[in-house]
């Protein structure tokens, strides 16, 4: 019996990785680079440690993306998420985070306005990263549209006489 595999093609970014070889060595350095960062201690360090990986990302030409971000600050993503939201840190360390993923989130519009992301991809990004969604808005009527009076003559005489007479 043939064992099936997990997922799909669809799901594998080798299956689907559609730019060079040669740039997988870059892209891969571009990451790995910020692994061996320890967890920031303090507000002066996270502040030094941004400043470090925003100047170090303009330097070297590499985009700055929320994932890298995190591995430069010595966490993952979801401790990220917690420090954004105020969770066991300073309002001035939420505040610097906030302010960093905004540095982002400009950075991913801009990409999508010069058509240099897919729009997809920025809406997903948005979404994820950045707190953006769609918006529904549900417009609620009254339950009886005729208002409160429900005797059928005094409507009737109502509508009769709001409703001009015609020659």
């Amino acid at each position: 019996m043939e064992q099936s595999k997990r997922g799909s093609k669809s799901a594998s970014i080798e299956a689907n990785y559609n730019g060079d070889k040669s740039e997988i060595g870059r892209i891969v350095s571009n990451s790995f680079m910020w692994f061996k960062y320890d967890k920031v201690q303090s507000d002066e360090e996270c502040a030094d440690r941004l400043n470090m990986f925003f100047s170090t990302c303009c330097d070297e030409d590499n985009l700055p993306t929320v994932e890298k971000m995190a591995l430069a600050l010595g966490i993952t993503r979801e401790t990220l998420w917690r420090w954004e939201n105020g969770e066991g840190v300073s309002p001035q360390r939420c505040n610097m985070i906030k302010k960093s993923k905004e540095i982002l989130a400009s950075i991913d519009a801009e990409l999508v306005q010069k058509r240099k992301i897919p729009e997809i991809t920025y809406i997903f990004r948005a979404k994820n990263y950045h707190k953006m969604h769609d918006k529904q808005e549900i417009v609620h009527t009254p339950n009886n549209p005729l208002g409160d009076i429900t005797d059928e003559a005094t409507l009737r005489q109502r509508y009769l006489s709001a409703v001009p007479d015609v020659d």
